[in-house]
């Protein structure tokens, strides 16, 4: 899924001259292109290895129509991308190389995410593409996304160039990186590692040259049929424009006024007769430079921008098909039947869950509206849908009041929804610790029976489903593969981490002679909260992970739940999983956090941490005490014993109230004390 323009982004009438513009510089040349001159190219990395530098300078070297003088060296164009420094959704720009041959090819290129949370982006850019480009950080070396993505791409069957950056760097160590890249990947050949530096303009026209000649053309999949046919890799939503598209033309061409009608896609409903014979005019057509540069018609084998004149984006959403209304009836069954194919079965996507609220009680309304239209463009999301409704399943109880259920990639993925929805929809959310699917197993108990109709084997993603402590059951958590690249002076330290975290079948591989590769088998709860920050403090920031599915996904485990009560009453929201061994020590840490972050009130608050029925830690919020004895500097009664006692024993008596019905507020880092227990 792509994305050029955020939500509600104010442009200024400079900027926006900037992104549509009549100007048609490369106007004659695509009307001749042929899909033989045309090259679809992502590039893949470990984060921060420079992809969206290189990126951006192979824009600035490689299309020579390129006369704007716009600053075009950031592709992250979210709020949230520029302020943390790291690509979160993919982006795309089409440019006119002139090879060295003297043909002219249109090389449409994507950049995507690095961060192991967004390899959905990166796999929906592999599927618009004919081969990759790979890069490795000449100073780092290989880190472990570099695997994951090298196998991914290799599993879709694509060509990938291996490019060295920062190769400038002082800390840069080319020949040692490239021999071991082969070493790791026998495919490259050392002597063909090229070697780049985006920040001197090093090797970018062997980098071009090399898309030309190694990467394949687009495969003719409609050569005979010229109805039009457009993919929708990503939509956004404008205020002054409406929806935008950002699309692949696989057949026939569009034009500026084409009525349209749009079918399939991630959020197609099929039961909703309406949206199949909808039809729209399309307002203006072009591609991206990456600014936009209209030019009122796209072709077969195109990919560019397209605003199609509606104002409810889920009727636009990636993976559907823009073709002409007249078309409906004769490509509706096939659309919608390779839709349902390539849909991403619900459930299966997302690795942890938490519940969302609002921190107003009277904006849960707004907080739905927000997360619906991100979701939209974040197909990470998993929310729940009931009718084309959130689901309200998530309810915190008089802490937190209602919210919603959901799903997320990761605890990065959690923290860039946070921010995500403060910065572009202008709604504060509070997200409780995200818990992992638990399955459970139910035993035959004569004392309590199971009632026959209910199943015997539930999957839990709230906690609130545990099951009671008088029922008979078996816990299954979720494993995962687990791979570590460090220092070689770190190998100890990374395999005491990794012991701790109940990691297993441990094995170790020599990349260099200064990098080894550690896999071992893991619960996936031990990693996807704070295995990461844990794995950087204690080597120094030099080791990098990822995980894949394993073999036997699930494992049988001696897990309790560990309930947070606040004045004896059950926050389920602060609810966690632990092992039974480290059950105490975990409630202890969780109750001492939540000590040094929840405010002080005017009333006692007391934490305890209950599993299976029984207190294992508590923890006290001592309370305010107001001097009621004194009043604008005076003692009240002057100085009467009567009086002062009788003041007292009021303030005791209120106090005594506040204990029985004083609210507790709850802060995020409240939640985050669970995360980091």
């Amino acid at each position: 899924m792509l994305r050029y323009i955020s939500h509600f982004r104010t442009v200024s009438n400079k900027t926006r001259r900037l992104l549509s513009t009549s100007a048609n510089p490369l106007d004659s040349y695509l009307s001749q292109h042929s899909t033989d001159k045309v090259r679809n190219i992502c590039i893949i990395a470990h984060i921060d290895h420079g992809k969206s530098s290189l990126s951006s300078q192979l824009l600035r070297v490689g299309d020579p129509t390129n006369t704007s003088k716009e600053d075009i060296s950031m592709l992250d164009t979210l709020a949230v991308e520029q302020e943390r420094g790291i690509t979160v959704k993919a982006t795309t720009a089409s440019m006119a190389y002139t090879h060295s041959s003297g043909d002219l090819y249109l090389i449409n290129l994507f950049d995507s995410p690095g961060h192991v949370d967004f390899s959905h982006e990166v796999s929906r850019s592999l599927s618009c593409v004919d081969g990759a480009i790979i890069l490795f950080d000449a100073s780092q070396g290989i880190q472990a996304q570099t695997v994951a993505v090298y196998e991914k791409a290799k599993e879709m069957g694509l060509p990938l160039i291996p490019v060295l950056t920062k190769v400038d760097m002082p800390s840069a160590r080319p020949l040692e990186v490239a021999m071991s890249v082969s070493e790791l990947f026998p495919e490259f050949d050392p002597d063909e590692i090229l070697l780049t530096s985006a920040r001197k303009n090093q090797g970018m026209t062997e980098v071009l040259d090399a898309i030309v000649e190694k990467v394949p053309p687009p495969t003719i999949r409609y050569e005979n049929d010229s109805r039009l046919r457009c993919k929708v890799v990503d939509s956004w939503f404008e205020v002054q424009r409406g929806v935008v598209c950002l699309l692949k033309v696989e057949s026939g061409k569009l034009k500026e006024g084409d009525r349209v009608s749009v079918l399939g896609g991630d959020n197609y409903l099929p039961d909703d007769a309406s949206a199949n014979f909808e039809h729209f005019s399309i307002q203006e057509v072009g591609v991206m430079l990456p600014h936009r540069l209209r030019t009122k018609k796209l072709i077969k084998d195109q990919m560019g921008y397209a605003i199609v004149g509606m104002r409810n984006p889920r009727q636009a959403s990636p993976g559907g098909t823009i073709i002409q209304h007249s078309d409906v009836s004769s490509l509706r069954e096939e659309i919608i039947g390779a839709s349902e194919a390539h849909k991403t079965p619900s459930g299966d996507s997302s690795v942890l869950y938490a519940s969302v609220h609002p921190t107003e009680e009277n904006s849960f309304d707004d907080l739905v509206a927000a997360v619906e239209r991100l979701a939209l463009n974040d197909m990470g999301l998993e929310v729940s849908m009931q009718k084309g409704n959130v689901a309200s399943d998530a309810g915190g109880g008089p802490f937190l009041g209602p919210g919603l259920r959901i799903g997320f990639q990761g605890m990065l993925h959690v923290e860039i929804f946070r921010q995500r929805l403060r910065d572009e929809f202008n709604v504060e959310a509070l997200v409780t610790s995200p818990k992992v699917k638990y399955h459970v197993k139910f035993l035959s108990n004569t004392r309590k029976p199971r009632h026959p109709d209910l199943p015997s084997e539930i999957v839990i993603e709230d906690l609130s489903d545990w099951p009671s402590n008088e029922e008979k059951f078996i816990i299954y958590e979720p494993m995962v593969k687990l791979r570590v690249l460090a220092p070689v002076d770190y190998a100890g330290t990374v395999m005491d981490l990794i012991t701790k975290r109940r990691g297993g079948e441990m094995e170790t591989k020599v990349i260099d002679e200064r990098t080894w590769l550690f896999t071992a088998r893991i619960p996936w709860a031990e990693v996807v909260t704070d295995f990461h920050d844990e794995l950087k403090s204690t080597t120094a920031g030099f080791a990098s992970y990822d995980t894949t599915e394993d073999a036997k996904p699930l494992e049988k485990a001696n897990l309790a739940k560990i309930e947070i009560m606040l004045n004896g009453d059950v926050v389920e929201p602060l609810s966690f999983v632990a092992h039974s061994e480290v059950a105490a020590q975990q409630g202890r840490s969780v109750c001492k956090k939540l000590e040094d972050v929840l405010p002080r009130q005017q009333f006692k608050i007391a934490i305890q941490a209950r599993a299976q029925g029984k207190i294992i830690a508590r923890a006290t919020v001592n309370p305010y005490r107001k001097d009621v004895l004194t009043k604008a500097g005076k003692t009240v009664g002057g100085g009467d014993v009567s009086r002062k006692k009788k003041l007292l024993e009021k303030q005791k008596a209120g106090k005594k109230r506040m204990n029985t019905s004083g609210k507790v507020t709850l802060s995020q880092a409240a939640f985050n004390s669970v995360i980091t227990k």
